[in-house]
C-alpha cells in the first residue's frame, strides 16, 4: 500500500468525513508491521484524537498484522473471539481451515462489527477496524459512523476564485482573512498547470449564511484588483 498501489479506501474514507461535517484530522498509510501500526495507534490515541478508523489487515494470511498491532497498542491479548468463531465456522462450513480460523483471534474484550459479506470488523476503545475490501469496508464504515458521530445538519456552500497569481503574493491576505472569519472554512492552492502560475482559494461557509457570500465576493475582488490579476469566480452548493 506504500506506493504499491492507490489507495482508494483511504480516499474515499477521508471524502466520507468530509461529506459528514467531520473531515479527518490525519491521515495515515502504515506497512503490514506491527509495531509501526501499534505504535501509531497509541500516538494517536495520546494525542486525543478519535476514532480511529482502520481499514485493511484483518483477513487470515501471513501479512494480515492489524488484530496483532490494535492487541499490542492496548497491551491486550489475542483470544479467539467465540461470536467471531461461530460466525466464521458457518459461513466457511468444511472449507474453515486453520488460516481463517485466524480472522477470529481478537484483542480480547473487543466487540464485533457487523459485515454481511464476510468476517466482521471489531471495535475496542475508539479504534474501528474494517476489512479493506471496498464493497465491506463502506456499508460497514458508514453504520459506524451514523452510530458514533455526532449529527451535524449543516449545509454548506463554496465559493471558489482563481487568481492569476503565485501563492505567495496573496497567502498573507488569505490568512489574515481567515483569521477575521473564523467561522468559514478557508483552503488555498497553488498550481502551476501549463506553465502558469495559478492560486485557487476555496471559501466554505454555511448555506444559511447567505451575507457571507458578498464579504467574500468584495474581499477577492479587492485582491485582484491590488494585484492586478484577472479573478475566476464559481460557486458550488455541496
Amino acid at each position: 500500500m506504500l506506493g504499491e498501489k492507490r489507495n482508494t479506501n483511504q480516499e474515499w474514507m477521508l471524502r466520507r468525513l468530509w461529506e459528514l461535517n467531520h473531515p479527518a484530522l490525519v491521515s495515515l498509510s502504515v506497512g503490514d508491521d506491527p509495531a509501526q501500526i501499534s505504535d501509531w495507534i497509541r500516538h494517536l490515541g495520546y494525542s486525543g484524537h478519535g476514532p480511529i478508523l482502520v481499514s485493511g489487515g484483518i483477513g487470515g494470511t501471513h501479512d494480515d498484522r492489524t488484530r496483532e498491532a490494535i492487541a499490542i497498542a492496548f497491551d491486550l491479548e489475542l483470544t479467539r473471539h467465540s461470536e467471531c468463531f461461530k460466525i466464521l465456522s458457518a459461513r466457511y462450513g468444511d472449507t474453515f481451515t486453520s488460516q481463517r480460523q485466524r480472522m477470529a483471534m481478537l484483542p480480547a474484550g473487543a466487540e464485533l462489527i457487523n459485515n454481511p459479506h464476510g468476517a466482521p470488523g471489531f471495535c475496542i476503545g475508539n479504534v474501528y477496524a474494517f476489512p479493506g475490501f471496498p464493497n465491506m469496508l463502506q456499508p460497514m464504515m458508514n453504520e459506524v459512523l451514523a452510530r458514533i458521530l455526532p449529527f451535524d445538519p449543516t449545509q454548506w456552500q463554496t465559493i471558489e476564485a482563481r487568481l492569476a497569481s503565485p501563492e505567495g503574493d496573496i497567502a498573507m491576505e488569505i490568512e489574515e482573512f481567515g483569521t477575521a472569519h473564523p467561522q468559514w472554512r478557508i483552503g488555498i492552492y497553488p498550481s502551476t498547470k501549463n506553465f502558469r502560475r495559478e492560486t485557487s482559494v476555496r471559501i466554505r461557509y454555511p448555506a444559511d449564511s447567505p451575507q457571507a457570500v458578498p464579504v467574500i465576493e468584495r474581499f477577492l475582488t479587492r485582491l485582484a484588483g491590488d494585484l492586478n490579476v484577472t479573478l475566476n469566480f464559481e460557486m458550488k452548493r455541496e
